[in-house]
């Protein structure tokens, strides 16, 4: 998988619809190299956004918007 040498950010081509995906670079980790296995830590940006979209609405639901502001969560795109 190897290393990006102009970020310091490792080169991903396992999984191209990634949301740490940028350009074929894994931007979330400082490595990626796991010994042949799959990255556990792959989700797809449509999952990733849909999860983000469930936390955000619940985050409203308990009327947590001290949180939503302090950790700057955002509405995924297209809602609201």
């Amino acid at each position: 998988m190897g290393t990006a040498k102009s970020k310091g950010l490792p080169r991903c081509a396992a999984h191209r619809d990634c949301f740490a995906n940028k350009d074929g670079v894994c931007v979330c980790l400082g490595d990626n190299d796991f010994y042949g296995k799959d990255c556990p830590f792959y989700k797809a940006t449509a999952q990733n956004d849909a999860d983000r979209q469930k936390s955000y609405e619940r985050l409203v639901q308990l009327g947590r918007t001290d949180l939503i502001e302090m950790y700057k969560v955002r509405v995924a795109y297209g809602s609201q």
